[in-house]
């Protein structure tokens, strides 16, 4: 079984922390992948939007095990 993968967040006026799945927040947010259509099977990897998120958004890799890995960005000036 493939490991569950979350990231953890601080949504800008909303006042509170945001738990969410790489997949779907980067379907949210498709601006932000321009190389990808998000039809079909042309949509980035869990591992793609993980690493643009570190690389990008200073996101860090807080837990990884088998069953579950956690990013997570506590900046509550965190701009997406």
């Amino acid at each position: 079984m493939a490991a569950k993968h979350f990231m953890i967040y601080y949504g800008q006026g909303t006042g509170t922390y945001i738990v969410t799945e790489p997949r779907p927040w980067a379907r949210d947010n498709q601006n932000l992948f321009p190389n990808f259509t998000f039809k079909s099977n042309n949509h980035p990897t869990t591992k793609f939007i993980e690493d643009w998120l570190i690389e990008n958004r200073g996101f860090i890799r807080m837990f990884e095990n088998n069953d579950i890995v956690v990013i997570q960005n506590l900046n509550p000036n965190l701009n997406f």
